[in-house]
């Protein structure tokens, strides 16, 4: 097939489980690139944890850009400029945060390449570890939510978040988007934040075709651009929603370079 796009999402994906991108990959998305085809990032990381990626696959040209915070941003790589957004106003983020108080979950905030959060606990140093942006406990939520907020995430033990996923989308129904991202970390998003709105917006932006792009994910934040693009591709280690929405699903997981192995069998050479 020949592919105008390829859009990857990075953790349990593209990135082997110690945050690594394999020569393996790094070689496949080389070859890809030599097509002409538009490769682009897709992640619920901002642009402060994904530039180094993006960097160092070299996608950081002038006409590079990243999907970040799970669609409710499109960023210009290499200057950080934001092409779209859609936030969570101030009364919203006052009403959202009420909420997970009153339920007991603390939450979290990213600015300025850190993390800032309300109740410490063990999620928060692991958001550090894979993000790389240290964390501190927040001074001013005033301040903060009259700004807006593109997300909220919310860390908490496994089995407590799908109750409470299904909780806020019904107190919040029509003006949040939903997902649990990680087992342990579910996100709050402005309504309409997906990775496959954002896509078909810089698609158009680009002069692309979405049918004639090919999407790679593994979790539930993935499912919008599996569905958005003309092609799709999930792991083995990708979650039963994704699997489902994905044209193709991999014998490999993410630690076996299913990303080369997927642009090997699908993808036209140069």
């Amino acid at each position: 097939m020949r592919f105008d796009l390829i859009a990857l999402d990075l953790d349990d994906t593209l990135l082997h489980s110690d945050l690594s991108i394999s020569e393996a990959n790094r070689a496949a998305l080389r070859g890809a690139h030599k097509t002409g085809a538009k490769i682009v990032l897709s992640s619920g990381r901002n642009l402060t944890s994904m530039e180094k990626y993006a960097r160092l696959l070299g996608l950081a040209g002038p006409d590079d850009y990243i999907v970040s915070t799970n669609g409710a941003e499109i960023v210009a790589t290499a200057t950080g400029r934001v092409i779209a957004e859609i936030r969570l106003d101030a009364r919203l983020c006052r009403e959202i945060v009420d909420c997970l108080e009153a339920r007991g979950f603390a939450w979290q905030i990213y600015e300025n390449g850190s993390i800032y959060f309300k109740g410490r606990n063990p999620y928060t140093e692991e958001d550090t570890r894979l993000t790389g942006m240290p964390n501190f406990p927040i001074e001013d939520e005033e301040a903060a939510f009259a700004r807006g907020q593109l997300k909220f995430v919310v860390p908490g033990e496994p089995g407590t978040l799908p109750a409470l996923r299904d909780r806020l989308l019904v107190d919040f129904a029509g003006r949040v988007e939903v997902i649990i991202s990680k087992p342990y970390f579910l996100e709050v998003l402005p309504a309409g934040a997906d990775k496959g709105a954002a896509l078909t917006i810089l698609a158009e932006r680009l002069g692309l075709e979405m049918g004639r792009a090919v999407a790679m994910g593994d979790g539930m934040n993935d499912i919008g651009m599996l569905k958005a693009a003309g092609f799709s591709c999930a792991p083995a280690n990708a979650v039963p929603g994704a699997k489902a929405a994905a044209r193709w699903v991999s014998g490999l997981t993410n630690d076996e370079d299913f990303v080369a192995d997927a642009l090997g069998r699908w993808m036209d050479p140069a």
